[in-house]
């Protein structure tokens, strides 16, 4: 997977507490998706199959006022995850990387990990949001 030096600069002037875990999302996604396209879109990093301009999003993560968002583009994946997003889940493919009283920041990665593997599962050519 190519590295894009805008999401390298995104990741840097980002709040410095936001920037480690940002960073750990962009190694997970490389790591679990290496089929994808680094690009950056709209203002944040997106993973897309294919790297023409219009390219599919499937996946990516943005440094919010509130902390980090993590974004699965497929919300019919992230319905599947309801139960365990519960109040993680903001509109329809966003999911909040914030520690709560019952889970820890490992809970929340692993439930991140786990989505990752889904979107893996489905393929490339999986719903979709365009560019």
């Amino acid at each position: 997977m190519n590295t894009l030096p805008e999401v390298t600069a995104y990741i840097a002037r980002s709040p410095e507490d936001q920037q480690e875990l940002l960073q750990r999302l962009r190694a997970m996604i490389r790591e679990r998706l290496p089929q994808l396209t680094e690009a950056f879109a709209s203002g944040m990093p997106v993973y897309t199959a294919g790297a023409q301009p219009g390219a599919t999003w499937r996946c990516g993560f943005a440094s919010r006022k509130k902390g980090v968002m993590f974004y699965a583009m497929d919300e019919a994946l992230l319905d599947g995850f309801a139960e365990e997003l519960g109040t993680l889940r903001s509109g329809k493919s966003c999911v909040e990387m914030k520690v709560t009283k019952k889970r820890t920041l490992v809970d929340v990665l692993g439930l991140v990990d786990r989505i990752l593997g889904a979107i893996a599962a489905k393929g490339a050519a999986g719903p979709t949001t365009k560019s």
